[in-house]
């Protein structure tokens, strides 16, 4: 009876050959469950819609006053409207005021206030002048700029702002698609400083090599508000 010898040597080959398809640890997909870090509890599910409000939307929803109408009421209008593009969600805005005319000489200011869903949201007003305007050689426009002194956000914008950051390129397979986006469960309408982050965070997995192990970890990204209002995210 013959019996079959394998080669040592030939049977680590054919062991070895048997992995060969199989990730290393470097190059499987990051796993949540291994990482290092706090889970944030809100997950978000990537998208390619652009988020925010179209102008057509916001026409909608506070047509432009009459051109004979008071400075003040254009102005409140046109706060109101930018309140609504910042908070990135419809909502009742009230008419608002303002702290005397608005109508001043170049380089002043003036406070006006108008309010999100029962939330005061205050303004700086600066004066530019007057110039003329495009219904006849007569007419004058009134040419200001206006800053957010308070910004107001709703969660819905920000989970839909966060949604299209980790989407917007369209990949969903390959070591850059996002994996598990998640963010803070958020009150529905917040307010935040200009010009600073929120105190709000959401994240991604980051995941790193180092001979031939890889560590994953949860990566926070601060929500940053800019001096207009708008949101965007700072690892």
């Amino acid at each position: 009876m013959r019996r079959l010898v394998i080669p040592a040597v030939a049977a680590l080959m054919a062991l070895a050959g048997g992995c060969a398809d199989e990730p290393s640890g470097c190059d499987a997909k990051p796993k949540p469950a291994s990482a290092k870090g706090q889970k944030r509890p809100v997950k978000i599910e990537p998208s390619q819609r652009h988020p925010g409000l179209i102008d057509s939307k916001l026409e909608d929803v506070l047509p432009t006053p009459d051109f004979k109408a008071e400075p003040e009421e254009k102005v409140l209008n046109h706060l109101r409207r930018e309140t609504l593009r910042m908070a990135g969600s419809i909502g009742k805005t009230g008419a608002g005021k303002c702290a005397g005319e608005v109508m001043r000489p170049r380089g002043e200011t003036v406070r006006c206030t108008v309010s999100y869903e029962g939330v005061t949201v205050p303004w700086q007003v600066t004066s530019k002048g007057m110039t003329s305007g495009s219904a006849g050689a007569f007419s004058q426009d009134f040419i200001y700029t206006a800053r957010p002194l308070k910004t107001v956000h709703t969660a819905r914008s920000v989970y839909d702002l966060f949604a299209w950051e980790t989407g917007k390129n369209g990949t969903t397979e390959g070591p850059l698609a996002p994996v598990d986006p998640r963010c803070d469960r958020l009150p529905k309408v917040f307010t935040a400083e200009p010009g600073k982050v929120s105190g709000h965070y959401c994240q991604d997995l980051s995941a790193s090599c180092t001979d031939g192990v890889q560590r994953v970890e949860w990566l926070d990204r601060a929500i940053y508000v800019d001096k207009r209002g708008m949101l965007s995210f700072r690892a």
